[in-house]
């Protein structure tokens, strides 16, 4: 009986283990003060990086400032974030914060999309159908919004 008990037991404790590791366990960043997610950004945490650059791009908790934004959103991208990435892309194509650079919102929109950002697809698909920062291309344009739909993007 013993025996039965400390194998229930075991197989008990190993099952839970698993379930726990299986979970996901992410930070909550909204709760986070300014100062902690400065902390976390600055040891290249890229989500926090990413929430600084949207929160300083919409004066969010903290003064407008699009310098400030830019920066973050840099990091960020740098990083490995392809939200950052697409928002670079909106940052340089309209000149928001930045001198506006066609080719450059292309290529951050581009990096994301190669990424796997459903965003960054559309988004360079419709710079390719109207040929912003790209020549027109209707088959690259084609590709990349088929890309982005079967993500789950709408087009």
């Amino acid at each position: 009986m013993r025996k039965i008990n400390f194998i229930f037991i075991l197989f008990f404790l190993i099952c839970a283990t698993g379930v726990y590791f299986s979970l996901d366990f992410k930070k909550d960043y909204s709760e986070i003060s300014i100062e902690d997610l400065h902390t976390l950004a600055q040891n290249d945490d890229a989500e926090a990086q990413f929430i600084l650059g949207s929160y300083y791009q919409y004066g969010v908790k903290v003064e407008e400032d699009l310098k400030e934004s830019k920066k973050w959103y840099l990091k960020s991208a740098k990083n490995g974030n392809t939200d950052a990435m697409v928002n670079l892309g909106y940052l340089y194509g309209y000149g928001v914060g930045t001198e506006e650079d066609l080719i450059k919102a292309y290529e951050w929109n581009l990096k994301a999309a190669k990424n796997g950002n459903a965003t960054g697809m559309f988004n360079v698909g419709k710079k390719y159908e109207m040929g912003i920062g790209v020549p027109k291309d209707q088959e690259q344009a084609k590709y990349w919004l088929e890309k982005a739909s079967e993500k789950g993007h709408s087009v």
